[in-house]
């Protein structure tokens, strides 16, 4: 188990850091500047590079590099690493939030101070705080490393051209006009998402081993024509919260996570419309907030039932809408590097296939990939990179003005092609008609 130290009898060593601007510099130029012999370590924060140099001795800069800021004089023992996102929401759990000051913001992750934390021995446990290790990258730019991306496939695109962002926008603005945290909305919502699943020609069913939860999991399952025993998962968590777990306040939860979970059904509603080798199962989630119970009940369902080695892999939508000022980006991550290429994969795809510029996290936490991943199921999450600075985040504000529709569907059409390739779609099959007129709600 990694162990987070507070040296009380020598010295605490004093550190000084400078965060660099590496935006977009490409692998030749971030591998030199990761070797300069002024450079002591480094940590690649997506389109930053935290680096502890001499400062004097740090010129000639490959081009493209730019200095944003400098730290001087911190405590190494006093940092560490957090990766921002979702939670247990226990009320340890949140206090402890209270005691970690940001000294540097990244994508997805960021540097914090641990002194205020006076109990270090809970850090390990957290699964959201790491040990601040030297020559780490803890997000990176799928434009800083070398990728063979494969040729656009014109049968790819004609699908991911079906994505309609208006129809995203208006099941999302359905589910954000329900308060998903109370048991009367949820179940609205989960008899909604049934109907439109059932309209599709998929086959419903519900899961839930716990009569005191809140809402039932919905799945929509299309089964494969050659390949039926070889299940891929798309699901996001339909359940909202207020910062306050106050049943009387509204819980929106537009974007996290009326966003995701309309991006499920949007890419049901065009896959649905092709045969497929492979099977697929579109679920939504209850409970996520509460600590991904919705997500482990069907996984241990699954598991009880037999079928958990059917489960090849699982796409994940976490909070996909929300563009932050003057970002075109996204983010797709996985947690302790458990399936880095799925997660390069989508986001490559992404890359292809978009305008966004891709990033990929290899601590992704902690959303319901991690209950298909802890079983060795391989899966990835994908967001926008700007959970910590969202206002609306876990508020009665998390509204559907707030969404952006370009970005949901860029992130809907990396996953998708994803899909396309893992599942094997027959594009002679699909019935165009019955999916450009789909009723919109």
């Amino acid at each position: 188990m990694m162990t987070f130290l507070l040296c009380f009898v020598v010295e605490a060593k004093k550190v000084d850091l400078m965060v660099l601007n590496i935006d977009g510099i490409g692998p030749d130029k971030l591998k030199q500047l990761k070797s300069m012999p002024a450079i002591d370590w480094w940590i690649e924060m997506g389109g930053k590079m935290v680096v502890s140099t001499q400062m004097v001795a740090l010129n000639n800069l490959p081009s493209g590099v730019s200095v944003e800021t400098t730290l001087k004089d911190l405590t190494f023992e006093n940092l560490a690493i957090h990766i921002p996102g979702h939670c247990d929401h226990s009320r340890p759990d949140a206090l402890l939030h209270l005691y970690l000051k940001q000294v540097i913001s990244g994508d997805m992750s960021r540097i914090v101070d641990i002194s205020k934390v006076f109990d270090k021995s809970r850090l390990p446990l957290h699964q959201s705080v790491l040990p601040l290790d030297k020559n780490k990258v803890l997000t990176y730019q799928i434009k800083n490393r070398s990728i063979d991306l494969p040729d656009k496939s014109a049968e790819v695109q004609g699908l991911l051209d079906q994505i309609d962002k208006d129809r995203w926008y208006s099941q999302a603005t359905f589910l954000a006009d329900h308060n998903r945290m109370l048991e009367a909305d949820l179940i609205t919502t989960g008899d909604w998402l049934e109907n439109k699943f059932e309209a599709l020609g998929l086959s419903t069913s519900r899961v839930t081993l716990h009569n005191h939860y809140r809402g039932t999991n919905v799945l929509g399952f299309k089964q494969g024509t050659t390949r039926p025993n070889d299940w891929y998962v798309v699901g996001a968590h339909m359940d909202s919260r207020n910062s306050n777990w106050n049943d009387s306040l509204p819980s929106p939860g537009a974007e996290d996570n009326a966003s995701g979970c309309s991006g499920v059904l949007e890419m049901a509603n065009v896959i649905s419309q092709y045969d497929t080798e492979a099977s697929i199962y579109f679920m939504c989630f209850i409970e996520e907030e509460s600590g991904l119970l919705g997500s482990q009940d069907v996984v241990t369902y699954f598991s009880n039932n037999g079928d958990i080695d059917k489960v090849k892999t699982m796409l994940n939508l976490d909070m996909i809408s929300y563009r932050g000022p003057n970002r075109n980006d996204a983010i797709v991550g996985t947690r302790n590097n458990w399936h880095p290429t799925l997660a390069e994969t989508v986001a490559a795809n992404g890359d292809l296939y978009t305008d966004l510029d891709w990033q990929v996290n290899s601590f992704m936490c902690c959303t319901d990939f991690v209950s298909f991943a802890n079983v060795g199921i391989p899966a990835v999450t994908t967001n926008q990179p700007d959970i910590s600075t969202y206002a609306g985040y876990h508020t009665t504000q998390d509204r559907a003005i707030n969404l952006d529709p370009d970005l949901g569907a860029g992130i809907i059409k990396a996953n998708l092609a994803t899909l396309i390739d893992l599942v094997g779609v027959d594009f002679l099959s699909g019935d165009l008609i019955f999916a450009d007129s789909f009723e919109k709600p």
